[in-house]
C-alpha cells in the first residue's frame, strides 16, 4: 500500500487514540498536543490533506505516519503497517433519522454560486437560521440511499471550510444517492456545489462530498448504477479511475471539466 492510500484509509481519531494523544474534534480537524512544542496542533481527519498535521506555534508539520514514527520510535514501514492494522475506520452508518431540523434560508451567496432557489428548496439546501454549529455555512441535507435524512453537511461561506457533526462520516455516504434512477445515466461531481448545479439542469448527479478519492463504501453505493460518468479535474479523475476499474458494474466514463 503506497503512502497516499495509507493516509486515506487510516482513521485519524483511532490513530491518535492509539498514540495516546488527547484529541479534540473541530469540524474536519482534530486538535492534539504538538510533538515538538506541545502547543495545539491540527490534523485533518477527512478530505483533501487527510492525516496531515500542522502546528501554528512552532511551524512544524508532518503526517500521521511520521507522527507515529516519532512517538513510537519506529521506521516508516513498521509505523504504516501498525496504523493500518490498528486504525482502520469502523464507524457504522447512522441508523436513525436525524432529529435535528434546521430552518434553512436561501441567500445571495447561493444565487452567486449558481444554485436556483427552487433547487435549493427541493434539495434542502440553505443557510441555517439562528445560532447553530453550521452558522455562516451553506448546509446541505444528507439522506441515505433509502431517503432517510441522516445529517447536515456544511460549507462555510467565508473560507469554504467543510463543517459537520463528528457523528457523521462522509466516507460512508454519497450525496444525492437517494434521488437517482440507477437505470439512467448518473454524473458524479467531486464538488458538491457543482453537483447541485448539474441537478438544476435536469441531469442526475451525485457527489462524494469533495473528498479527493472514493471510499470503499462509496464505491459500493455506486456499483448499482448502469451508466456512471465521473466529471472533475485531472487529479481527481486519475485517482478514482485507478480505484473503480474492475470494481464497478455497468458502464462508466471519465470527463475532465
Amino acid at each position: 500500500m503506497n503512502y497516499q492510500t495509507a493516509l486515506n484509509v487510516i482513521d485519524t481519531q483511532k490513530a491518535l487514540a492509539f498514540l495516546d494523544q488527547e484529541a479534540t474534534p473541530q469540524g474536519a480537524y482534530y486538535h492534539f498536543p504538538c510533538p515538538e512544542c506541545e502547543s495545539k496542533a491540527s490534523i485533518k481527519a477527512y478530505g483533501d490533506k487527510k492525516n496531515l498535521w500542522y502546528c501554528p506555534s512552532c511551524k512544524k508539520s508532518g503526517h500521521i505516519l511520521s507522527l507515529t514514527m516519532k512517538l513510537k520510535g519506529m521506521e516508516y514501514e513498521e509505523a504504516k503497517k501498525l496504523l493500518i492494522s490498528k486504525a482502520r475506520p469502523t464507524q457504522a452508518k447512522l441508523a436513525e433519522a436525524l432529529a435535528l431540523d434546521y430552518e434553512l434560508e436561501y441567500s445571495p451567496y447561493m444565487e452567486a454560486k449558481g444554485i436556483p432557489k427552487e433547487t435549493a428548496h427541493l434539495l434542502g439546501i440553505g443557510v441555517p437560521k439562528g445560532k447553530t454549529m453550521l452558522s455562516g455555512c451553506v448546509a446541505f441535507t444528507v439522506k441515505n440511499e433509502d431517503g432517510v435524512k441522516v445529517a447536515y453537511f456544511g460549507i462555510r461561506i467565508k473560507d469554504s471550510k467543510r463543517i459537520f457533526h463528528k457523528s457523521f462520516n462522509p466516507e460512508l455516504y454519497v450525496y444525492g444517492i437517494d434521488r437517482i434512477d440507477p437505470d439512467q445515466e448518473v454524473v458524479l461531481r467531486n464538488d458538491i456545489y457543482d453537483c447541485v448545479r448539474v441537478n438544476s439542469f435536469g441531469r442526475q448527479c451525485v457527489s462524494n462530498f469533495s473528498l479527493p478519492y472514493l471510499s470503499k463504501e462509496q464505491i459500493k453505493l455506486l456499483s448499482g448504477i448502469q451508466f456512471l460518468t465521473f466529471e472533475g479535474d485531472w487529479d481527481f479523475l486519475k485517482t478514482v479511475s485507478h480505484q473503480v476499474i474492475n470494481k464497478l458494474g455497468g458502464y462508466y466514463r471519465f470527463k475532465v471539466t
